[in-house]
């Protein structure tokens, strides 16, 4: 394996899903932008500001629905304690990550209040809990160096006792030239990491990678109890399939982090749908289908890094079928890979057993027989064949990741 470094996987992903996200468009970067000039000026050390800059850039991973993103965007947060955890929870399952996490779970302190408990909070948490305020209170219509004064005296009504008063003789010093407030606009996220050294971070190891993969797979995952454990499952279906057909430990571990993100462009597509009590109309169906292209734009910097190639080929076309008829790139067979009928049967697999709003899930022998007349014959009758003679050891497997999931998933929301 060519070696990875959390710059090469982070950076896209954190880019690319602050473009699409659909609750929280643009948000991270702007925060990320405020929250280093806010360290930079208070002279914190590179570590420091590398994960400052990670930090806020998936601060509000943890809010996963339309209610909570509409109480996120209010300047006066009245609970953001849910969310706060659920990005810690979600984070701390990667060591690398675990000053990250503990810099999330606390980025809504209200510092006298929080100061009283005596905890000990990262300076971060400070930053960025700034940070996210100042961009909440940037009106999007106005001109921005117009705003800039009532912006701070927004900020400057609250400070007596929820900002560090350190972070806050920071921001006022950072916010009087106009490049402060040009940037926030205009500074993209690859140059705005660039500034940073993340040559502090050695590269990622198998494991590594791999529960990155799920951190990320989550974000969309729990966003409902019916898709709680749909990631989870494919990607551990996938590696178990490729150990069936005997392949090396390598590419099982890539058909693992596949099916981790496949569905990672769900991030774009509106919540509603997963949770409706009726099968979707044709255009609800239309619009859903969006998510794989999303998926391959997400994961599409990814491709820079040669061992990441076919894990996002694999990612994007878990929906393509034989003959062309799949979407979105309705690819011919011959570039139809194994790796990809992989994905597909275990996403297939994983869908119709999971409880879904208007319908329970079904068992796995009755699973298998749908496929076999409905689907199989569009990916690949073999492989079926193949899969369908262990389906002991994969209805163990399913059962698993199923009861896996769904703990965490209750623990965290």
């Amino acid at each position: 394996m060519d070696q990875i470094t959390l710059k090469q996987l982070a950076i896209p992903l954190i880019k690319s899903i602050d473009s699409f996200n659909y609750l929280l468009k643009d948000h991270h970067r702007r925060v990320a932008i405020i929250s280093y000039h806010i360290g930079s000026k208070l002279g914190l050390s590179e570590i420091e500001m590398v994960e400052l800059l990670i930090a806020a850039s998936i601060h509000d991973i943890g809010a996963l629905s339309v209610n909570e993103r509409d109480m996120l965007i209010e300047v006066d947060v009245k609970n953001p304690e849910p969310h706060c955890i659920l990005g810690y929870k979600m984070l701390s399952s990667v060591d690398i990550l675990n000053n990250i996490a503990n810099i999330i779970r606390y980025h809504h302190v209200d510092y006298v209040a929080d100061n009283l408990k005596n905890r000990n909070i990262p300076i971060q948490s400070y930053i960025i809990h700034l940070a996210d305020r100042v961009d909440l209170s940037i009106s999007p219509d106005p001109f921005i160096l117009n705003i800039k004064d009532s912006v701070i005296n927004t900020i400057s009504n609250k400070t007596v006792t929820l900002f560090h008063p350190k972070v806050y003789d920071a921001f006022l010093q950072i916010a009087k030239p106009d490049i402060f407030w040009i940037e926030i606009n205009k500074l993209s996220m690859e140059d705005l990491f660039n500034r940073v050294n993340f040559n502090l971070y050695s590269e990622l190891e198998f494991d590594q990678l791999v529960n990155f993969a799920m951190i990320f797979s989550r974000i969309i995952d729990f966003r409902s109890s019916f898709t709680a454990s749909h990631s989870y499952t494919v990607g551990n279906l996938s590696y178990d399939i490729g150990k069936i057909l005997n392949f090396n430990e390598e590419k099982c571990v890539k058909l693992k982090i596949a099916g981790f993100l496949h569905d990672i462009g769900k991030i774009g597509i509106d919540t509603s749908y997963l949770e409706k009590k009726t099968e979707l109309t044709h255009d609800e169906f239309n619009r859903v289908k969006l998510h794989v292209y999303f998926t391959g734009e997400i994961l599409n910097e990814l491709s820079k890094s040669k061992w990441f190639q076919e894990i996002v080929l694999w990612a994007k076309n878990h929906h393509e079928r034989k003959d062309g008829i799949g979407y979105p790139y309705c690819i011919e067979d011959s570039n139809f890979t194994i790796e990809m009928k992989i994905i597909a049967f275990a996403d297939v697999i994983s869908a119709l057993m999971e409880d879904r709003p208007y319908r329970n899930g079904l068992k796995l022998d009755k699973a298998l027989e749908i496929i076999e007349t409905e689907i199989a014959p569009d990916i690949d009758k073999d492989l079926f064949l193949s899969i369908s003679k262990n389906r002991d050891t994969l209805n163990r497997r399913i059962i698993e990741c199923f009861k896996e999931s769904k703990e965490i998933y209750y623990k965290s929301v």
